[in-house]
C-alpha cells in the first residue's frame, strides 16, 4: 500500500535556531551529520500528453548532472513546507501545500561535495514529492538559478527510465509511475469497471 502522506510529529513547542554556517563549518557538519533533503518531481500540466517531468542539469556538486529540483530541509519545516520554499527559490513558483503528494524516500552517499574538502563527500536522506503544474502560465514562470543549473528540460518518464540517469532519479520516476497506475486502478474500481478493464 502506498503511503498517503509524510507525517510530521512536533513534540512540545519546537523553535528553530538555524544560523548561517560559513563553508568551513558547514563542511565539518557534513562530515558528521546526514542532511535531510526535499526533492520534487515537477509534472507538466494535465493537457500535456504524455506527462513530462522537469529536470535540471546541475553544475555544482554533489550531483553535477541531470537531477531533481530541490534541496536541504530547514529545521522545523515539514517536507511540504520545504518543497514550497525550494520551488519558490529555485523556480519562482508559488504552489499551495494541497498540491504536493509523496512519491518515495531514499538515502544517498556522494563521493564529492561543493564545500572543502570536496573529496569528503556528503550523505543525504531524501523525501521526494510530486506536484503537477496546472497551466501553461505556470510553466512560463519557471526560472532556474544559472549559478546552480546549466540547462533544463522536460523529459518523458520512459526517457529517464531507459536513459543514462542517476539511479535515484530512475527510482523516483518508477515509484511515481507505480503510484499513477494504482490511482488509475482505484478509479476504475470506483466507476464499477469490468474485470477485464481492471485487469489492464
Amino acid at each position: 500500500m502506498f503511503q498517503s502522506g509524510i507525517p510530521f510529529h512536533e513534540t512540545g513547542n519546537f523553535k528553530s535556531h538555524r544560523t548561517f554556517l560559513p563553508d568551513d563549518q558547514y563542511g565539518i557538519a557534513l562530515d558528521n551529520l546526514v542532511k535531510g533533503c526535499t526533492d520534487i518531481l515537477l509534472l507538466s500540466p494535465p493537457q500535456t500528453k504524455p506527462t513530462k517531468i522537469f529536470t535540471g542539469r546541475r553544475i555544482v556538486q554533489p550531483q553535477p548532472d541531470w537531477w531533481f529540483i530541490g534541496g536541504r530541509i530547514f529545521p522545523g519545516e515539514t517536507p511540504v513546507q520545504s518543497a514550497q520554499r525550494l520551488l519558490s527559490r529555485e523556480l519562482n513558483l508559488d504552489i499551495s501545500s494541497s498540491r504536493f503528494h509523496p512519491v518515495c524516500a531514499q538515502a544517498f552517499a556522494f563521493e564529492m561535495r561543493e564545500q572543502e574538502p570536496k573529496h569528503h563527500g556528503t550523505t543525504d536522506v531524501q523525501f521526494c514529492l510530486k506536484v503537477r503544474l496546472e497551466s501553461d502560465e505556470e510553466v512560463r514562470k519557471v526560472v532556474l538559478d544559472e549559478k546552480e543549473y546549466g540547462e533544463w528540460e522536460w523529459k518523458e518518464p520512459r526517457e529517464i527510465l531507459e536513459g543514462n540517469f542517476h539511479p535515484a532519479l530512475k527510482y523516483a520516476v518508477g515509484c511515481f509511475l507505480a503510484g499513477e497506475a494504482l490511482e488509475e486502478l482505484e478509479e476504475c474500481e470506483r466507476r464499477g469497471g469490468r474485470d477485464e478493464e481492471v485487469a489492464k
